[in-house]
């Protein structure tokens, strides 16, 4: 069973600024799902960086 309480809890952890890019992300790719992000996540990080994170957000997410 899940304990949503400890889920409220990590939820209160994420700072605004990645709720902002959460958002974006639901805007470009709205059925997204957490999983496929987090993947993403880990193929993004495992290859050489071109761009610097901050001008990366106009980029469209390339699901695989």
């Amino acid at each position: 069973m899940v304990n949503y309480q400890t889920i409220a809890e990590l939820v209160s952890q994420i700072p605004v600024d990645t709720w902002n890019v959460l958002r974006e992300i639901k805007q470009r790719r709205p059925a997204m799902m957490l999983s496929e992000l987090i993947d993403y996540s880990k193929r993004v990080s495992q290859t050489p960086q071109r761009q610097k994170l901050g001008s990366s957000t106009n980029e469209p997410i390339d699901p695989g």
